[in-house]
Formats: C-alpha cells, structure tokens, sequence
C-alpha cells in the first residue's frame, strides 16, 4: 500500500468515526410492550432518549489483592474406572442410539460418521469406490450408509420382518 492510501483511509475513519459516537440513542416502548433502541426514532412514538448506566468495572489486581492467591486450591476425585464401567453398559459394534443417527447427513465423509456414531456392524464394497456400511439400533432397526468415493450418498432405515 502507498502512502497516500493509507494516510486517505486514517483521515477517513478519523472523520466517520465521531460523527456515528455523537448520535443520541433512543429507547422506544411498542404497543406490544417490546422494546427498541434505536438513533432515529422517527415515526416511533414513546421514546426517551437512552443513556448507558455509568460506572466501569475494574478486574482486581491479583498483585495487590491477595484473598485470590491465599484461598486454597480445589482438587478434584477422580471417579475410579471400575465405578464408572459398572454404570455404564458397553454396546454392541455397530449399535448406534437415535440420536446419533439424526446427525447424520449425505454428503458426510467416511471419517465424520466414525467420529459421530463409530465403527459399523457390517461393510460390503461393491468395486472399488462404492461401501455399505450397516448399523443396528437397540430396538431393531437397521441403518445402511451408502459411500460413493468416500462421502455418504444415501442413508437409509428400515426395520425387517420377522
């Protein structure tokens, strides 16, 4: 950039800058007992001017202020693994809740379904650039992925006869 650009486009905002600050700001009550802030209040009717609250909040000086630093550190437990896989019940490769499955879209890549819902139950590979990936959901329903080279082009659900 030259010289001149630059000094042009300080001027510039130097200018436009205070002319936008001095504008009053206007609180306008509506019939429906909204409310709008507005600069130009025109043709609305019940408008006061507004003026922020003053007062600035200072964050405390953590030099000078020393009830941060002498209050003693939490620590925290952390639970034991046996504790958290008895709650837990480990699914089945391949089952994924309903839930996970709403996040899924066409036009998804093979890595983004892994991340979302994991590993399949099944893949069948029709040549070379075409999958089937199938998931299961805990009531019986299955979910077909379709990857035409490497991005989800058709998911379908559908639950079989008995």
């Amino acid at each position: 950039m030259s010289f001149i650009t630059i000094v042009t486009v300080s001027v510039w905002l130097l200018w436009a800058a205070p002319s936008q600050a001095d504008e009053p700001l206007w609180l306008c009550h509506q019939a429906d007992g909204s409310e709008i802030y507005t600069t130009d209040p025109g043709a609305l009717k019940d408008c006061k001017q507004y003026t922020p609250p003053a007062g600035i909040t200072q964050a405390p000086d953590l030099d000078k202020d020393r009830t941060f630093r002498d209050q003693p550190r939490k620590s925290y437990e952390k639970f034991p693994p046996q504790e958290r896989r008895s709650e837990e019940k480990p699914k089945p490769k391949g089952e994924i809740d309903f839930e996970k499955f709403r996040m899924l879209d066409t036009g998804m890549t093979e890595a983004e379904i892994l991340t979302r819902v994991g590993d399949p139950k099944h893949v069948f590979r029709f040549g070379r650039n075409i999958e089937r990936w199938v998931y299961t959901t805990p009531d019986e329903w299955l979910i077909e992925i379709t990857f035409l080279s490497g991005r989800a082009s058709n998911i379908d659900w559908y639950r079989p006869r008995p």
